[in-house]
């Protein structure tokens, strides 16, 4: 935190800059700043405040915070929805919170280009629904599609359920305003839809966690509405029967948005018959001709597998039901953690089994009921679950050597610790399993360039060089 008075010259600074009603000071309005949904030791709830809280509504906004910061030095930390898992928005070091949220115009949409140019701080919801009076969809359906900025979902590289078909945000960039940790303002790239020419810079900003810079545009690629619309809802006997159908249909040319094979403590609830646990479903969208091929194509491999196909009612009830999870549950928190990892596909069954196991067990805890298995079916195989955090005695550190061991049974498989939360400071000093020492010193390195100074959002994302 800073000493007092200097806290008070940079708000007075601020404040000139920008305004007064933008730079919020008073402890009751920066506590909600304090941290996201990631899981922090109990006692150190509310300990690391912010010094200052911003709210731009500009670039040349965030231009003014920029400068005022870099005169003294101090932290800046970008913040879109606050729906991070991963602490990436904990103020560890203080300094200047800068909430994007009054950033959320539609600049600009181009039906022609097919291409939408946004502040950072609107959210995925807002946009798709400006974006359907023409005709179009950014198709970006996040966990936390709610509440979820596009920088934010920009910053963390957020997954989209629609994935299969449309991508996720990073195949969605065309180019990116960043204003940079000099305060000089960066476009990324012309606003075309596909270029051979300079370095892909907009790339540097996807997952950067704002350790590089702070976004303040982005052009984003979007695609015409669908004529037509589908769901197929399937019921296995368990969850690795559902994943046999899963990687049957992985493994054609088949187009679907995106799906998921699960587990279930009980899929009656859904229209199964009693004694169904496993559930594997796809979405499609498009044309009516392509859409009915596909639901047609898809169909027969789940008879072939075994699988009983939900009647059209339980299909519309499931997929309704799930969306409201998806968009809105997955961000909520209690006494349990989510997983989100990568492993290869034929050592998907390793990984399960000794997570759940060896080394939940070992730590006194186990996947919440009902959770244990999850895979995102698509192009980026997500496997997934939620588990009980820890609790009693040294419980934190208890968690701490959990998410250790998870992080090197997934890498030893191949794997990726973090598909889609990010690192933050849940799993900073745990990226080293994942990458070498010159792949870390080279993204030091990009941090250096870009940032001298460390004051983008630092202690995040990268560990400290042993």
């Amino acid at each position: 935190m800073m000493d007092a008075k200097v806290r008070e010259e940079v708000r007075k600074g601020l404040a000139a800059a920008i305004g007064d009603h933008k730079v919020l000071w008073r402890e009751p309005d920066i506590i909600p700043y304090t941290k996201d949904t990631f899981r922090i030791r109990y006692e150190d709830e509310y300990k690391f405040l912010p010094d200052l809280v911003v709210l731009p509504e500009t670039t040349l906004d965030v231009q003014k915070v920029v400068a005022v910061a870099a005169t003294r030095k101090i932290p800046l930390i970008p913040k879109g929805g606050g729906s991070s898992r991963t602490g990436m928005l904990v103020p560890i070091k203080g300094g200047i919170v800068v909430d994007t949220i009054k950033m959320n115009k539609v600049i600009e949409v181009s039906v022609p280009e097919l291409y939408v140019t946004v502040q950072p701080g609107i959210t995925l919801k807002e946009l798709e629904k400006y974006l359907e009076d023409y005709g179009l969809a950014l198709n970006q359906e996040q966990g936390s599609f709610k509440v979820a900025t596009v920088g934010g979902a920009i910053s963390t590289s957020g997954f989209s359920r629609k994935h299969q078909k449309y991508g996720t945000i990073a195949d969605r960039i065309m180019s990116l305003e960043v204003v940079l940790a000099d305060g000089r303002v960066m476009r990324t790239g012309a606003k075309v839809l596909y270029t051979s020419t300079g370095y892909r810079l907009g790339q540097l900003f996807i997952a950067a966690e704002g350790t590089l810079g702070i976004i303040t545009e982005a052009t984003l690629r979007v695609e015409p509405l669908p004529e037509a619309k589908a769901a197929i809802l399937a019921f296995y006997d368990d969850f690795w029967a559902a994943n046999d159908a899963a990687q049957k249909v992985m493994g054609t040319c088949v187009t679907y948005t995106g799906g998921e094979a699960y587990g279930v403590h009980d899929a009656s609830e859904y229209g199964a018959s009693p004694g169904k646990k496993g559930i594997f479903y796809l979405g499609f969208e498009g044309t009516k001709g392509e859409v009915e091929a596909e639901v047609s194509f898809v169909t027969d491999i789940v008879r072939r597998t075994g699988g009983i196909i939900a009647g059209p009612e339980h299909t519309a009830r499931f997929m309704a039901k799930y969306t409201i999870q998806w968009c809105g549950a997955r961000v909520a928190t209690g006494y349990e953690g989510p997983l989100t990892t990568y492993v290869p596909m034929k050592r998907m069954r390793d990984f399960y089994d000794k997570l759940y196991g060896e080394i939940l067990p070992k730590y006194g805890t186990g996947p919440l009921p009902g959770e244990e298995y999850s895979l995102d079916v698509g192009r980026y195989r997500i496997v997934a679950g939620r588990y009980f955090v820890p609790k009693g005695d040294r419980a934190w550190e208890r968690f701490q050597g959990m998410l250790r061991e998870i992080a090197e049974l997934a890498t030893g498989l191949g794997g990726s610790i973090s598909t889609c939360h990010g690192v933050g400071i849940e799993h900073r000093d745990n990226i080293e399993l994942e990458y070498d020492e010159v792949a870390l010193d080279t993204m030091r390195a990009i941090k250096k360039a870009l940032d001298p100074d460390n004051i983008m959002n630092p202690g995040k994302k990268i560990p400290d060089k042993k």
